[in-house]
């Protein structure tokens, strides 16, 4: 009977042998490679005029939020930053749509949150972009 066992065991032993020769025993079913491939960059759309605006706060949506339109330079830096072009606040929904933008052009999107507790990220977020179109703008409190 003590044969037996150790027969068995030995089998046993083998086939784990042989099923894992060449594998790492840690990661038996191999490691996933990425394969390369293109992606597009997105780009701006000359024929968008609107922009929506969505801020959030701890993933739920942030109704009467007032968000700011600046113009922009392709550097992300605005043009003015005491005088907006304008001023809308979020809807129910969190969001807030700016209307008869120009197409493809650079603006910047602020806002800033106030029930942020102290010792937390800086409440004041902003977006300068020429995706807005394209993309949407999103600010996450």
């Amino acid at each position: 009977m003590p044969k037996r066992k150790l027969l068995v065991a030995f089998a046993a032993f083998a086939s784990v042998v042989a099923c894992n020769s060449g594998y790492n025993v840690n990661n038996l079913y191999g490691t996933a490679t990425a394969t390369p491939t293109a992606t597009a960059s997105p780009t701006a759309n000359p024929a968008l005029t609107t922009a929506t605006v969505t801020v959030t706060v701890s993933g739920s949506p942030l109704p009467n939020q007032p968000v700011s339109l600046y113009a922009s330079t392709t550097s992300g830096n605005i043009v003015n930053p005491t005088t907006p072009l304008a001023t809308a606040k979020t809807n129910s929904a969190g969001t807030v749509v700016f209307e008869s933008l120009t197409g493809a052009s650079w603006y910047c999107f602020q806002t800033t949150y106030t029930g942020v507790p102290a010792g937390n990220l800086t409440p004041t977020q902003q977006d300068c972009t020429n995706l807005w179109g394209s993309l949407g703008v999103a600010f996450h409190f």
